[in-house]
């Protein structure tokens, strides 16, 4: 088993290095077991926005690719991958959870966990509507990002964000116990079934969305 601690500006906002770190990491890792968290209370709060608007176009057009490989990476990971949910998971944040195969969270009262990008004018990119099917019912997903809201934990798990909610003294240990059960399954039949569940769920049509869509990223991040 190997452990991936998101590490950040603030809250584990995501950055290009923080991403482009995750995503050797992830790739690193080859077929082991994979169990992901955020330092410091918090999983991660999304994109460091301080840093995207500083961004011109080509800035954001690569911070889109990237944040797209590494989550594809996560999602498609032929061994068994638990996010352990031990703070705020919200926009990017929230998207990395939907990426693992099992997302358990410390039951925390100030933790939020939500996909916010319509409420500050963004329009998500392909591969976001990729996972969230995978994972979401289509009214939940609809809900989520159309409401563009911060729920607590156990509004999470309602929703179908979260698949389990844990007292935080047990929520590690929890989170350990998932995924060794899911390791000790065999490991090429759990990749091949994972990869096969997974893949039809991808459009593979980012590059134009990326054409006609990051002038409006880089407007709605400065208005």
């Amino acid at each position: 088993m190997i452990r991936i601690v998101l590490e950040g500006r603030g809250p584990n906002t995501m950055s290009v290095p923080m991403l482009l770190q995750l995503e050797e990491q992830v790739r690193a890792a080859g077929a082991q077991p994979l169990l992901v968290t955020g330092a410091d209370g918090a999983f991660s709060a999304g994109l460091d926005l301080q840093a995207l608007r500083r961004m011109d176009a080509a800035g954001v057009r690569d911070l889109l690719a990237t944040i797209e490989r590494v989550t594809l990476a996560l999602f498609l990971h032929p061994a068994p991958t638990v996010a352990w949910v031990n703070g705020h998971a919200v926009a990017g944040g929230c998207l990395v959870v939907q990426a693992c195969d099992v997302r358990v969270a410390s039951d925390r009262a100030e933790t939020r966990i939500g996909m916010t990008g319509v409420a500050i004018g963004l329009r998500y990119p392909p591969f976001v509507f990729d996972i969230l099917r995978a994972r979401l019912q289509p009214a939940a997903i609809e809900e989520i990002l159309l409401g563009a809201r911060r729920y607590d934990v156990g509004g999470a798990r309602a929703l179908g964000l979260l698949d389990e909610v844990v007292a935080p003294d047990r929520a590690e240990e929890r989170a350990l116990e998932l995924l060794a059960e899911r390791a000790a399954l065999p490991r090429e039949a759990y990749a091949a079934a994972k990869l096969d569940l997974r893949r039809r769920h991808l459009s593979g049509d980012s590059d134009g969305f990326l054409d006609a869509a990051v002038p409006s990223w880089t407007a709605a991040l400065r208005a």
